[in-house]
């Protein structure tokens, strides 16, 4: 798995990430491919996957707490080891596995701004 960092909130930047990795692949095929993309629902909000989904990268958002992890001892948490599981995770829901994860749909923007205002309150 191959790992590129790119600043918060560049989306500029992502994007031609994206083109160069589609580049890269094309000059090695000769086939263009396009993107699947996974993250987290987090507190971040829905705004990335929109971003994506109008760019036309087919992007999934999971709940993160319905991905399964060994209950019987303490796992190390880290960008790396998350990255990893979620891949696979999505690997799996595209096979079509049953209950390998639950996708979250992403609200509108008018639906993420009138939960916004309880979760400042609650802050």
């Amino acid at each position: 798995m191959s790992k590129y960092a790119v600043r918060g909130s560049d989306v500029a930047g992502l994007l031609e990430r994206f083109a160069q990795l589609k580049e890269k692949a094309r000059a090695r095929t000769g086939r263009v491919f396009s993107f699947v993309v996974i993250q987290e629902a987090g507190l971040d909000g829905f705004w990335i996957d929109r971003v994506l989904q109008n760019e036309g990268v087919e992007s999934h958002v999971v709940d993160p707490a319905s991905i399964a992890t060994s209950r019987r001892r303490r796992r190390a948490k880290t960008d790396r080891i998350d990255g990893e599981t979620l891949v696979r995770v999505l690997l799996a829901y595209k096979r079509g596995e049953p209950r390998v994860c639950a996708m979250v749909k992403a609200p509108t923007p008018e639906e993420e701004d009138s939960r916004r205002l309880c979760r400042e309150r609650k802050c």
